[in-house]
């Protein structure tokens, strides 16, 4: 029985799972664009994040050439349990 759960247990901390949430409600209207900009962070511990003043709208806008969002998208990504959190927002515009 002990290996049972122990096996459960590392299984679940192996895992990952990933959840998007988009903005398409506020852009219903509006066409998504030809263009895609992308800004990235990971959350640590839930404590400290890299990169995490960079990981915004406009960053992303920026960084796919976009001065017009039509979408927007947050991808989280949770590896080993949610020890991290990797944060991707999505931009879709022109």
């Amino acid at each position: 029985m002990t290996i049972a759960a122990t096996a459960a247990l590392v299984t679940t901390m192996l895992t990952s799972c990933a959840t998007i949430n988009s903005g398409a409600a506020l852009a219903e209207k509006a066409p998504i664009g030809q263009k895609v900009g992308e800004a990235k962070s990971t959350i640590i511990l839930g404590l400290w994040s890299a990169k995490g003043q960079q990981n915004n709208i406009k960053q992303a806008a920026q960084n796919g050439g976009i001065t017009k969002v039509a979408q927007v998208e947050y991808v989280d990504q949770s590896v080993l349990g949610g020890l991290f959190i990797k944060h991707t927002t999505r931009v879709y515009g022109e």
